[in-house]
């Protein structure tokens, strides 16, 4: 739990030193800056409040839950369940391209789109953030 307090008071300061960058992940790979940088200074009315450590805790357990329900739903063996979660995890990126590249790692092929299908999402989604996982 320190650790936690730790590293987020780091993710505060860091926050309001630097301010903070959009960066999107296109289909190939390529980072892209569709936003300026907003300095910390800048608008402090329009700052970004960074979350507590309760808050990150709450955000984690929601979708860790989602990824097992995903998985449950597609009935996908437990070591598909165990890698998304350490995906989502070690990354903290879009859950379901953590349960996307975890079918891939694991040799169980499922299409993005029969993903989001299943549960109803854009599969681009599940595509747009691929790269970052896997290269990581």
């Amino acid at each position: 739990a320190e650790r936690y307090k730790a590293a987020n008071q780091r993710a505060v300061q860091l926050l309001e030193k630097c301010g903070t960058t959009q960066v999107e992940v296109d289909a190939s790979g390529l980072l892209t800056y569709p936003i300026e940088k907003v300095d910390a200074g800048d608008q402090p009315d329009k700052k970004l409040k960074p979350l507590s450590v309760d808050e990150e805790r709450f955000m984690r357990a929601f979708y860790e839950a989602n990824v097992q329900e995903v998985c449950s739903a597609f009935e996908f063996p437990h070591k598909i369940l165990a890698t998304a979660l350490q995906y989502f995890k070690r990354f903290y990126l879009q859950w379901l391209t953590c349960v996307y590249a975890a079918c891939k790692i694991e040799e169980n092929h499922v299409s993005a789109e029969e993903i989001g299908k299943g549960i109803k999402q854009d599969h681009h989604v599940i595509l747009k953030y691929e790269m970052a996982v896997l290269q990581a």
